[in-house]
């Protein structure tokens, strides 16, 4: 397992021995530091942080911190994201816009005021170097490496949390998103629900101040 990998889970694992305590932590992280960076060290290990969430049983507090600790972004889909969000005069043109000029690696659709978003296979992009039955599919560096279907709870990393973070910034406020679908629960691909205001709207806290009698 790379560094910058066991930093992330090293946050994760004291969240939840801040609320439930050491014992817990252990049962679901295991000795982080000392898994190696390879295909069946990592398989092994991610199999008893699963087992483990799904034992503690918690899911909201497990997918809100998955979510908040998301270590991925992407400044450059920000970018286009706020210019074009900016320069449409309605959801409709924006979500035209991403689609049409393929803005983002994603395929695009709208549903009322929510935006939905599917990663397009990892496949398109590179190879994980593993093989399992979602090494072509899930672009997480960890959850590829399973080699039969999860729960969804350590997807809304992936989901909630990279998308949350980069709609935020590009929009300067937050969004809500929602987990939909993913191809390690055994889903047709990742999928999450972005819940966007008008280009119009003006953030909390902006705007023309109020009228005084």
């Amino acid at each position: 397992m790379k560094e910058h990998q066991k930093k992330w889970l090293l946050g994760l694992a004291s969240d939840v021995e801040a609320k439930y305590g050491k014992n817990v932590r252990n049962d679901i992280f295991g000795d982080i530091q000392g898994v190696d960076n390879d295909h069946e060290s990592i398989k092994m290990w991610f199999g008893q942080f699963i087992n483990g969430m799904d034992k503690l049983d918690d899911k909201g507090f497990l997918t809100s911190i998955l979510a908040e600790r998301c270590p991925c972004g992407h400044a450059e889909f920000e970018g286009v994201i706020r210019q074009n969000y900016e320069e449409s005069k309605s959801l409709e043109e924006f979500a035209d816009r991403l689609a049409r000029g393929n803005l983002i690696e994603d395929d695009v659709r709208l549903e009322g005021n929510t935006l939905i978003l599917t990663k397009k296979p990892f496949s398109k992009y590179g190879e994980h170097g593993h093989k399992e039955p979602y090494s072509t599919t899930c672009h997480c560096g960890l959850g590829s490496h399973t080699d039969k279907p999860i729960s969804d709870i350590f997807c809304h990393c992936c989901t909630v949390g990279f998308y949350g973070k980069m709609f935020k910034n590009a929009l300067g406020r937050d969004i809500k998103v929602e987990f939909r679908d993913s191809v390690i629960i055994g889903g047709k691909g990742c999928t999450a629900a972005v819940y966007l205001p008008e280009p119009s709207a003006e953030p909390e806290g902006r705007g023309s101040p109020p009228v005084k009698d």
